[in-house]
């Protein structure tokens, strides 16, 4: 057994580079970091913001990557259900930390409310519009690849099981279309959507639900000796929280200064620019780690397993992101001398959240049938690509989504849709029970 172990680090030992370079990256930024807190110098946010953004936002694409090689690694070490809820809680982390910055910083200037809203609704309809149409598109091409057009279908099949995933995406979604008509995010939705991601990581733990088999890094990392193995695991959570806390309010302001510099030069709004940079690039930066992780999945010809990560991420998001808003906002009114209480949401916020709810929506339709097409991918990133070329057409898009849910509706739900809806239900009912 030990000469086996011996032989796999030996094969995996290249996976030791993966992890050396992402403790790499971010130390010019913490070094920097470093010196501006003990007085050696002063950055200069304003005419430095291009190279401050890219330092910073690289640093925490390779701070996201040690976490999540850490988290997966240490499933050996927990029991199984905690396992599934921290890594979903970790998973979330790295991907919003600019928008729990933003939202702190609202407790104290009304304006980063703004910004808070709009990186929490970008990294929300970004995976469905261009994630979910990626994998589809990488896993086609990879099935032309293996030449095995005629054993694998043209679309991403789901299994019974994932009901689970359809109908904990429908709950959140439901109460998320409370929120625009309330008008205001306050700890009652921080309770609600809490809970609602506590039941779904309950049930999928009475389900069975594994994690996937280790490989790349967390395979090299389960090789090693008992006490390296935890030393580095330590080293890894140490070093990714410490990049998070260093680049987070960096990265955040430096795009802030990036839209309002491209406002300058190219006519546009200010506010929009800004509004623009945080809705979109930040997110990007955020989530890439996972996008890469589930586009690999895709190329592999694990379509299935790939899809059906990125829609529990979806429900991470409108359960643990859009709960968590609230509760820094409190917490930072509180810390700032003011009086706790809602964030209280403007027009432009409300109609984003709106345009966020009705997008899932759609996205949760179309999946009834367990099969995700190349026409359900044309029409979800369609209507998502029309109001990001345009963004002041986001309630007409709102409307656009509606109309196309109702017609699913009818396209979507057949005799054999509804049988196999019928058996999931019953599926999962008797995991339950087991």
């Amino acid at each position: 057994m030990k000469e086996h172990s011996l032989e796999i680090q030996s094969d995996t030992k290249k996976y030791l580079y993966w992890i050396i370079l992402m403790f790499l990256i971010p130390l010019p930024w913490i070094v920097i970091k470093l010196s501006m807190l003990l007085g050696f110098f002063k950055w200069d946010y304003e005419h430095y913001a291009v190279f401050s953004a890219l330092l910073t936002g690289i640093s925490i694409i390779a701070g996201a990557f040690l976490v999540s090689w850490a988290a997966e690694s240490s499933q050996e070490y927990l029991p199984p259900n905690l396992v599934l809820a921290l890594i979903a809680i970790i998973n979330v982390i790295p991907e919003y930390v600019v928008d729990i910055y933003f939202t702190w910083v609202a407790g104290n200037n009304p304006e980063y409310t703004h910004y808070a809203v709009s990186n929490m609704t970008g990294a929300n309809r970004m995976l469905i519009g261009i994630v979910w149409p990626l994998i589809l598109l990488v896993y086609l091409f990879a099935r032309i690849r293996e030449k095995k057009q005629n054993e694998l279908p043209n679309y991403i099949q789901m299994e019974k099981s994932n009901i689970l995933e359809i109908s904990f995406l429908l709950l959140s979604t439901i109460y998320c279309f409370i929120i625009p008509f309330k008008g205001k995010l306050e700890l009652i939705d921080t309770l609600i959507l809490f809970l609602i991601f506590g039941v779904y990581i309950f049930l999928a733990t009475k389900m069975g639900k594994k994690e996937p088999e280790l490989e790349g890094p967390p395979l090299y990392i389960s090789t090693l000796p008992e006490f390296k193995k935890k030393l580095l695991l330590t080293v890894m959570f140490v070093f990714a929280g410490i990049t998070f806390l260093a680049s987070a309010e960096p990265f955040g302001e430096s795009l802030l200064i990036i839209g309002a510099k491209i406002a300058e030069n190219f006519g546009f709004d200010p506010q929009l620019a800004k509004f623009l940079m945080v809705q979109w690039v930040a997110p990007i930066a955020s989530e890439s780690p996972e996008i890469i992780v589930v586009v690999i999945f895709a190329w592999k010809l694990l379509a299935t397993d790939s899809f059906t990560t990125v829609v529990s991420s979806k429900i991470n998001q409108w359960t643990l992101l859009v709960g968590f808003i609230p509760l820094v906002y409190y917490l930072s009114l509180v810390y700032h001398g003011h009086s706790g209480g809602p964030m209280v949401l403007d027009e432009l916020q409300i109609h984003e959240i709106f345009l966020t709810a009705v997008q899932s929506f759609f996205a949760l339709v179309i999946l009834l049938d367990f099969k995700f097409t190349i026409l359900k991918a044309v029409l979800i990133s369609v209507p998502f690509f029309a109001q990001l070329l345009n963004p002041s057409i986001r309630m007409e898009v709102a409307y656009v989504y509606l109309i196309l849910s109702f017609f699913a509706l009818f396209f979507v739900i057949n005799k054999n849709s509804l049988n196999m809806l019928k058996e999931s239900v019953i599926e999962i009912i008797q995991r339950l029970k087991s």
